[in-house]
């Protein structure tokens, strides 16, 4: 057996091998409330043999040290230079992947305790160290041993622990959302929805998201509305008991979800049904029915005191041909929801004074910075967010891209001084999709979701499973809440450490040494 350390941000392929001279060593800092976490690569294994894994911290066993297995997944194809995948468009080559595919890059992340059995030659392992917020400031020295086949070989992983602190995800951290399948959260576990199992494996996905930094969860709207009698009602004790779940685990934001949807799904309808197979959102019939749906959930939310909590979607994505329909229907919602803010995905700046909250793919923002911007001057909010686009150089978060990208997400939500963070894709596989052995799915006509876009967690075997991007992303969370602490006490300085990393959402490090120098300026800056 044969054995070296990696580090967490680069990436791991499943035909990686451990160098003619294995990396014995790590250091890395960190701040109080943070996670020191190591790679372990390990070649050599039969399959079947035990592996025991220890660590001891400053002498001591690592009563908080958490273990898990990395599971290699497939990129069936790259992503495109603009967007889904190369497929969609032939003779389009994509330079700013890490590999071309096809591959298999570890990615999944399988809780396991310190003894484990080898189930292929070559294993990955990592080790994760949570470092508590009153934690004294100074030099972390963990020894770290895996033993295997009568062998012991022996790992250094060194954490400067730094005096900056990293506050609590919550009503107060940088609001954060990824969409999730309530659907997908019973099938993928052999749950019958809503039933108790259900609520509790609820439970735990809410934990695993609050783990990676998120504070906003949805509730479509399909979700808490029956059709009773041919009237839309709506279910209060499951709505309650949804935001109580989800307030436990320590989210806090709730977004109601989107009220209309493209009329047959065409991308440029001319307007919006209303959900649940609902007529013309702003037809007469569609106001009645808006009326009373939007009524019941008003009155919850003031009964429930969610004011100060809710977001509410209208609809998906407007384009120039339903601009008019969106903005008549914006109008709507806002008539029985009054006071709520309205939060969607624009990138047609011409949609002027609808929505509260815009929500730009990172190039279009980019592109149209300065027309954004003067929606933030009359009091408008502007979060961002990714999903099949933006391909080619710009920051995302895909299997086929380097695991920094995820981190500098959050470091570009610094630059900008963005407000918020929204992706699509916590856990919507498809109905033919299994997320350990498909990462490219099909979205209609020659586009391809690309790999990874449609989930950032696993279906483990008894609960969701983590991932290496979800993880890295939480990372870039953290670091840009102290990069606001910085902002807030020196903004030139917190300028020079962000042009270290991160000059816009297409220019950035990719060397993670560099990357980890300005992690080092940040935490010495504070």
């Amino acid at each position: 057996m044969r054995v070296e350390l990696r580090d967490p941000l680069e990436r791991l392929f499943a035909d990686d091998a451990v160098g003619r001279r294995p990396r014995r060593a790590l250091e890395l800092d960190v701040a109080r409330g943070g996670t020191v976490a190591a790679h372990l690569l390990c070649s050599g294994l039969r399959r079947g043999e035990r592996v025991a894994l220890s660590a001891l911290v400053n002498g001591r066993p690592a009563r908080r040290a958490r273990w898990f297995r990395l599971l290699a997944v497939p990129v069936e194809e790259n992503t495109g230079i603009r967007n889904f995948t190369e497929s969609a468009r032939p003779g389009e080559r994509n330079p700013h992947v890490v590999r071309r595919a096809p591959f298999r890059t570890f990615d999944a992340m399988e809780p396991i305790g310190a003894d484990s059995r080898a189930e292929s030659p070559v294993e990955a392992f990592r080790l994760e160290l949570p470092v508590p917020r009153d934690a004294r400031p100074g030099a972390l020295r963990c020894a770290i041993e895996v033993r295997a086949g009568g062998t012991c070989e022996p790992l250094a992983l060194v954490a400067r622990v730094h005096r900056a602190t990293i506050p609590p995800a919550g009503a107060d951290s940088f609001p954060y959302t990824n969409w999730f399948s309530y659907d997908n959260i019973a099938a993928r576990h052999g749950l019958r929805k809503w039933s108790e199992p259900h609520w509790r494996m609820l439970r735990r996905y809410a934990e695993l998201m609050r783990r990676g930094r998120q504070n906003t969860f949805w509730i479509p709207l399909q979700e808490v509305f029956e059709r009773r009698a041919g009237r839309l009602v709506l279910d209060r004790a499951r709505l309650r008991r949804i935001v109580a779940t989800f307030t436990a685990a320590g989210l806090h934001f709730i977004e109601g979800g989107h009220v209309g949807t493209r009329i047959g799904g065409e991308w440029k309808a001319v307007g919006f049904d209303l959900v649940m197979k609902g007529p013309r959102g702003t037809s007469a019939e569609g106001n009645a029915v808006l009326a009373g749906m939007l009524g019941q959930l008003m009155a919850e939310i003031e009964r429930c005191g969610w004011r100060r909590r809710w977001l509410q979607h209208v609809a998906d994505e407007p384009v120039k041909e339903n601009a008019t329909d969106y903005r008549i229907l914006v109008g709507m919602v806002r008539k029985y929801m009054p006071g709520i803010p309205v939060l969607d995905a624009l990138m047609d700046t011409e949609l002027a004074g609808s929505a509260d909250i815009w929500c730009p793919q990172v190039h279009e923002y980019q592109h149209s910075r300065a027309a954004f911007e003067r929606q933030r001057a009359v009091g408008d909010r502007i979060w961002y967010y990714t999903c099949c686009s933006p391909g080619g150089p710009w920051l995302n978060r895909l299997l086929d891209q380097e695991l920094l990208r995820p981190v500098l997400l959050a470091w570009g939500g610094a630059l900008f001084g963005l407000d918020g963070f929204l992706h699509w894709g916590l856990n919507h596989y498809r109905a033919d999709q299994d997320p350990f052995r498909k990462s490219v799915v099909g979205h209609g006509g020659v586009n391809s979701l690309p790999a990874g876009d449609t989930h950032i967690v696993y279906p483990g075997k008894d609960g969701p499973w983590s991932s290496l991007r979800l993880e890295a992303h939480r990372e870039g969370f953290e670091d840009l809440e102290l990069l606001r602490q910085l902002q807030a006490r020196n903004p030139r300085r917190a300028r020079a450490v962000l042009a270290m990393a991160v000059r816009g959402f297409d220019k950035y490090v990719k060397d993670v040494g560099r990357f980890r120098a300005a992690r080092r300026a940040l935490l010495e800056s504070l």
